[in-house]
């Protein structure tokens, strides 16, 4: 990841909400408002949501899905978040193997997998890099299952022309301290289903007055605070992006002769923005120990 350069434009907008004394949206705070527009904005997406965590969004998806104890929800092995999300609503995880080369969901083993208890798809695009989206989106509209995209690893990682988030039905955002757009915590979903944002919406921050509450819902409200320094990090992490691609690329040509480490392979149409750089090791097959590379990358100081 890049080195954080948190600075000026920051301090300026933080200093403009408490400034303003409202560090809710709550109590009339306008930074979240801001916030979800530019980012919708830079996704090319109709609606965001902010909220406290990724793992808020994706809960709260669930409960947009309508989905309820005993139903059940497909979601891929390797990050282990969307299957959680799903016993928050006392809902079965289904899961569906990945492929070995992009450790994305496999859309060829997915619809053997839907039963009529099926409520929705969550999909996560490892890495940084997109999952074939065109087919999982196929299958998902085939039985009329709404889709989840989980893009904590895939800020403004493309597949065929769009933006991770967009292809789905709700995307999910992670902005956690380690994550490519990252402000300490937060999430945000994107949409362009005006329907399923006022649902989010209603559990990104629960309407209450005093002591009243208008329903049974969440309250995963972002703050002022954290919009703000979002708003000021957006345009800096965008370019950033372009840089890990290029980093990206490096590491790939870097072991391209390698026959025991084997990057993640991009399907045709996909570009990550690389969160993280994956391979598979296979040292195991040419006498080289997992130990041994394990010892060789903490001595050049490889996290």
């Amino acid at each position: 990841m890049p080195v954080r350069n948190f600075g000026k434009e920051e301090l300026a907008l933080l200093k403009e909400v408490l400034d303003s004394g409202q560090l809710s949206v709550l109590a009339g705070g306008k930074m979240q408002g801001r916030f979800e527009k530019a980012f919708a904005e830079a996704h090319g997406a109709k609606y965001a949501v902010a909220m406290n965590s990724a793992m808020s969004v994706l809960h709260t998806s669930l409960i947009a899905a309508g989905v309820e104890p005993g139903d059940e929800v497909i979601c891929d092995p390797v990050c282990v978040f969307g299957a959680q999300a799903v016993l928050y609503q006392r809902g079965k995880p289904v899961f569906v193997d990945c492929e070995p080369v992009t450790f994305n969901m496999d859309p060829d083993q997915l619809e053997e997998r839907i039963t009529d208890r099926t409520k929705a798809i969550i999909v996560t695009h490892v890495g940084g890099l997109p999952a074939r989206m065109d087919r999982v989106m196929r299958v998902a509209r085939k039985h009329k299952l709404l889709v989840i995209e989980d893009c904590a690893h895939a800020f403004l990682a493309t597949y065929k022309g769009k933006y991770a988030g967009t292809w789905g039905d709700i995307g999910s955002f992670s902005f956690q301290a380690s994550k490519q757009l990252g402000l300490g915590d937060g999430g945000m979903a994107l949409t362009n289903k005006k329907k399923l944002a006022d649902a989010l919406a209603l559990h990104a921050g629960a309407p209450t007055f005093m002591a009243v509450a208008h329903g049974v819902h969440y309250n995963f409200r972002m703050n002022e605070q954290t919009a703000a320094i979002g708003l000021a990090q957006l345009p800096k992490i965008t370019r950033a992006c372009r840089e890990l691609i290029k980093i990206g690329r490096l590491w790939d040509k870097a072991i391209a002769d390698c026959p025991w480490l084997l990057a993640q392979q991009a399907p045709e149409g996909a570009q990550s923005t690389y969160h993280l750089w994956v391979a598979t090791f296979e040292g195991e097959r040419h006498g080289l120990s997992r130990e041994r590379f394990v010892s060789a990358l903490r001595a050049h100081q490889v996290p």
